[in-house]
């Protein structure tokens, strides 16, 4: 009988551990399954190459990310890495991607995220903004910066190697549109808005945009404002990439300094500027599909805050639109000012982007990737503050290279 007993007690004592080792097992299988794959967070696209990032899985030891030009994932490249980002090369521009991602855990891999489709971009573009103080002779440094003097410079600055931009979009240009039009006619052609203000000229280079259309009529302050016609109505273009036929929608902006205004007031006058016209290019891509570039002189610093009216750059960034400075793997010039020191002909700081009036902002991100960012600065020869003279304008060009990617 005892032995019986002890036979019986050994049987329990056995069928015990087999059941823990199964529960065990059946709540790891069960953890593992609900551990949800990482997600992938930024995307960046270009020519032949694509830049993923996702999150970090608390306890990862190692990611799997795999890719296809098939959605159903046939014949997927496999890359193993311990990072959170992969840099893909010798892709084929405006083709369409399929990626997933899945992490290592002590338990096991986790599932395999939900497939992402990336296109890498159709086409790239340099695109420059550029304030050409278009007066004929400012009052309070003469004779340096009167416009005949100076305005073979600014089409020297414009056709140099490190600017010579595929679009340009100029400010000040009330009156000297025209003039601008017919010095650089050889290498651009133009859009000159039929309204008399500060950002009426688009320019863009014939080999590579062809004009499809234009809108002259887009008030950026409406009943909430009273005057300010120069900065009202902005300069809108449609351009088509001549090579692949895909379009982009630029619109070139200048809204007004608080010269003769309280602070306050100016501020609220460029916010109202900035939100009106995130509205409205949030409205055009949506109905169109296309990316924009929107781009020019906000007189703002980024961060400025006035009784706490935002800036306009800022009211941009929440909207959605991508600030190129901020965005750019490489920055040249970043801790200069854009603007100019008329008094001495030379350069203000401005570190790391802190003293800019002058922006090129890009929605949405997912159609448009970012590359190298310049403040085009000539300095004078063994100098690191005093310009080339004459000085062009009051302004430096501000010049992006951008990657568009199309569905």
């Amino acid at each position: 009988m005892n032995k019986m007993k002890k036979i019986y007690l050994l049987i329990c004592s056995l069928l015990f551990v087999m059941i823990l080792a199964c529960s065990s097992k059946s709540e790891d299988e069960e953890g593992t399954a609900k551990m949800a794959a990482p997600d992938f967070t930024a995307q960046n696209s270009y020519m032949d190459r694509l830049v993923l990032n996702w999150e970090t899985l608390s306890g990862a030891t190692e990611y799997e990310v795999r890719y296809s030009d098939a959605e159903n994932m046939t014949d997927a490249e496999l890359i193993k890495t311990g990072k959170t980002f992969v840099d893909i090369e010798n892709l084929e521009k405006g083709s369409s991607y399929f990626f997933q991602v899945r992490a290592q855990l002590k338990s096991g891999w986790t599932d395999w995220s939900a497939i992402n489709q990336i296109n890498t971009a159709s086409f790239e573009a340099s695109i420059t903004t550029y304030n050409v103080l278009g007066v004929e002779a400012d009052p309070n440094v003469e004779p340096e910066y009167a416009w005949h003097l100076r305005k073979e410079a600014l089409k020297a600055m414009i056709l140099q190697a490190n600017n010579n931009p595929d679009i340009i979009a100029f400010q000040e240009t009330t009156t000297v549109a025209p003039e601008i039009k017919e010095m650089i006619g050889e290498n651009y052609d133009s859009h000159i808005s039929e309204r008399e203000v500060s950002a009426r000229l688009i320019s863009w280079k014939p080999g590579k945009f062809e004009l499809v259309s234009y809108n002259d009529d887009i008030d950026i302050f409406g009943s909430e404002v009273t005057g300010r016609n120069t900065a009202r109505y902005i300069a809108h273009v449609r351009l088509r990439e001549i090579e692949t036929g895909k379009e982009i929608l630029v619109y070139n902006v200048h809204v007004p300094a608080s010269t003769n205004l309280p602070k306050k007031d100016g501020q609220r006058i460029r916010q109202i500027g900035a939100r009106n016209l995130a509205e409205y290019v949030k409205q055009e891509v949506k109905e169109s599909g296309l990316p924009a570039v929107v781009l020019g002189d906000l007189n703002n610093y980024f961060d400025t805050v006035v009784e706490g009216i935002k800036s306009a750059p800022k009211v941009l960034s929440e909207n959605g639109f991508a600030d190129t400075f901020q965005e750019a793997p490489t920055r040249t010039n970043e801790d200069y000012s854009t603007t100019v020191n008329r008094a001495t002909s030379s350069v203000k700081p401005g570190e790391n982007g802190s003293r800019r009036l002058d922006y090129i902002f890009v929605y949405p991100g997912e159609q448009v990737s970012i590359g190298d960012y310049s403040i085009i600065i000539n300095f004078s020869e063994g100098s690191s503050t005093r310009l080339q003279e004459p000085v062009p304008s009051d302004h430096h060009p501000v010049k992006s290279v951008l990657y568009f990617s199309y569905d």
